[in-house]
């Protein structure tokens, strides 16, 4: 199968390899912490917070203090809080969490608009203590807790965001038919390499990029794309049937890294 009939498929073993999913950066950060903010059954648990710049969420983190012991929980996206008319659940991650630590979690990055305020909500926990600053540190958000989301505008949670920041691959129209498949964020005047097959792990072994890892089992070279100035590409071409349902992800061949992986 091929992605486009004038193209040649070529072994994926030429190829640079990256991480499944693209680079995550720090977006948000409200580091102080001098308080054990809310924790111990306490219900309703939120921060507020606004993006100044960046488009994208893709996860989010809150500092356990020094109480309790590991155990799962959970952090949402909301457009607004729970309790509010027309509230939308946009994301959510569940993991492990422990005493002195940040609990972390990521999703598929989800688009934002820059200075709106979006909520994260903390899920209830039964020992651990989420921490918090009582100075008013961060000036775009606020801590929300108790039954009904109760406010406390002087008040944060230590939490910090996710945006993703290396290159990000995105899809537009239906398969089989017109599709296009648009590379954004790669290094500028560089090579980018377009890969499919099925999702699974693929490791690079041996230089360049020894030991990274693709999200398709057996990587098929679609096609070598040049990125411009502005570190974007584009590939249009008409998807036939027994391309639907492929895995295709795209590797910045200059730094190594990879972008997300999408469906066709």
């Amino acid at each position: 199968m091929k992605l486009i009939a004038t193209l040649t498929a070529a072994s994926a073993s030429i190829l640079l390899a990256g991480a499944i999913q693209a680079q995550q950066c720090v977006d948000q950060n409200a580091p102080t912490n001098n308080a054990c903010m809310a924790g111990f059954g306490q219900t309703d648990l939120a921060q507020s917070f606004q993006t100044q710049g960046a488009a994208n969420i893709s996860g989010a983190g809150i500092y356990c203090g020094n109480y309790g012991s590991t155990e799962t929980l959970s952090i949402e996206l909301w457009s607004d809080l729970p309790n509010a008319p027309g509230a939308v659940l946009l994301a959510s991650g569940t993991g492990q969490a422990s005493p002195n630590s940040y609990f972390d979690v990521s999703w598929p990055p989800v688009n934002i608009t820059a200075n709106t305020t979006y909520y994260l909500v903390f899920g209830n926990t039964a020992t651990l203590c989420y921490d918090g600053d009582i100075s008013n540190q961060y000036p775009y958000g606020q801590v929300y807790a108790n039954p009904g989301f109760g406010g406390f505008p002087n008040y944060d949670y230590t939490f910090h965001t996710f945006t993703s920041c290396g290159p990000a691959l995105s899809k537009t129209g239906t398969c089989p038919g017109s599709v296009r498949l648009d590379v954004t964020g790669a290094t500028p005047n560089s090579n980018i390499a377009l890969l499919y097959g099925n999702a699974g792990v693929f490791v690079k072994n041996g230089n360049p990029c020894s030991g990274l890892v693709l999200g398709i089992a057996n990587p098929t070279l679609a096609a070598m794309l040049p990125s411009n100035g502005s570190g974007n590409a584009t590939l249009a071409f008409n998807a036939p049937p027994a391309a639907c349902g492929r895995t295709v992800q795209a590797v910045d061949v200059a730094s190594c890294v990879a972008t997300n992986t999408i469906i066709l």
